[in-house]
């Protein structure tokens, strides 16, 4: 079986073959070779065991595709068509999307005791996600429909991904992790058969789990949007409509920091009918998270992590990932300028914490402001109360 960094190693290749064809005016072939270098780092990023690594081959991969789609988006046009003819005549396929190259599909490592704290949040996954999998026979016997979609809101870096990658462990689901990015497409009528496709796909495996990061970016209100991006929230609302858990075995959970943003029709019953609020982590939240950022850099027996936790009450899961950074860099300034390696004190992130203040306030009072405009304040309680 290939190893990450085998497979990183053969991306690289083709990657570089690719450019070379690429700058020859060769394109088709370049393209194919793009192809090849995605699905490879897609596949590394699968098999890799550090975080950093896995998260630079999926950016990779997702360049790469974007790289071999304007090539092929390229060689239509030029090729003396337009993009409403192209798709008229049935030569439009730049978009397709496959299982293998466009988005990412994994059962997640990551489960619900790895998060510290939130219990709130997690019970109300589980009653949302969880059991229409787990419990099928329940909700059958009570006529309940399951498979309707899960909106998971809050403030950025709150660690709304990981909760949606959680739930898929807990539930034993494949995670087709859907980036929005992959499904706009400048071609007509593109964009929406993507999002049908990505169905598709997903209807094809045993039990899956699609998540949408950052669907407000492809879901706005069809009242403040252009003609494409009403076709686009059309669709959705088309396929959601047809997702029955009792025959497909499929959830479709959606992530967001502007819940307002989202087209209303797409948070009626039967589309993303429950809504998650998942907000900056508590203390025992925190403390995991210190843990996890600390446990292999040296720290003083000074440090006392739950002193800190407290001290960071507002801060959101990225600050303080940036702020064990932060406090890191202190030292290690210290002895490239020529001082003796020491341990990360106390005092370190005493001094950071004069700088650096949470991220996420100014979010909170955009939010409530957005949220009054709309006139959802009994829909966005969470936002409109802080």
């Amino acid at each position: 079986m290939n190893s990450a960094i085998t497979l990183a190693a053969q991306a690289r290749g083709y990657a570089k073959a690719a450019r070379e064809l690429e700058d020859r005016k060769e394109s088709e072939r370049a393209r194919e070779l793009y192809l090849k270098a995605a699905k490879l780092y897609n596949d590394a990023s699968m098999l890799s065991k550090d975080d950093m690594d896995k998260n630079t081959q999926r950016d990779l991969a997702e360049h790469l595709f974007a790289r071999a789609q304007a090539l092929k988006g390229s060689n239509a046009v030029s090729s003396g068509g337009t993009l409403e003819g192209n798709r008229s005549s049935g030569n439009n396929d730049e978009s397709s999307i496959t299982k293998d190259d466009v988005f990412l599909k994994e059962i997640p490592d990551i489960g619900f005791p790895d998060i510290g704290g939130l219990e709130d949040v997690k019970e109300e996954i589980r009653k949302a996600i969880i059991y229409p999998f787990t419990h099928k026979e329940l909700y059958q016997m009570y006529g309940q429909k399951a498979g309707e979609g899960i909106l998971l809101y809050g403030p950025p870096g709150c660690g709304k991904t990981m909760m949606a990658k959680a739930a898929a462990k807990e539930c034993g689901a494949e995670f087709i992790s859907v980036k929005t990015s992959t499904i706009v497409s400048k071609w007509v009528g593109a964009s929406e058969k993507n999002i049908k496709q990505i169905f598709d796909i997903a209807r094809q495996g045993k039990r899956s789990i699609i998540f949408f990061d950052e669907i407000d970016s492809i879901a706005t209100r069809r009242s403040e949007s252009e003609d494409y991006a009403k076709r686009v929230v059309n669709e959705l609302l088309a396929q959601m409509d047809g997702v029955d858990t009792a025959s497909d075995d499929l959830l479709v959970l959606a992530a967001t920091n502007e819940p307002w943003a989202i087209d209303p029709a797409l948070r009626r019953p039967g589309r993303f009918s429950k809504l998650v609020f998942v907000p900056e982590p508590d203390l025992e939240a925190r403390k995991a998270i210190l843990h996890i950022h600390l446990k292999k850099r040296p720290i003083d027996d000074d440090l006392d992590i739950s002193y800190l936790s407290e001290i960071t009450d507002s801060y959101s899961g990225a600050d303080l990932a940036a702020i064990c950074k932060e406090a890191a860099d202190i030292p290690l300034g210290e002895a490239l300028r020529g001082g003796n390696p020491r341990k990360i004190k106390m005092q370190d992130f005493e001094t950071v914490l004069q700088k650096r203040k949470p991220s996420i306030v100014s979010w909170y009072i955009e939010a409530k402001t957005a949220v009054q405009k709309t006139g959802e304040e009994e829909v966005f309680s969470e936002l409109v109360q802080k």
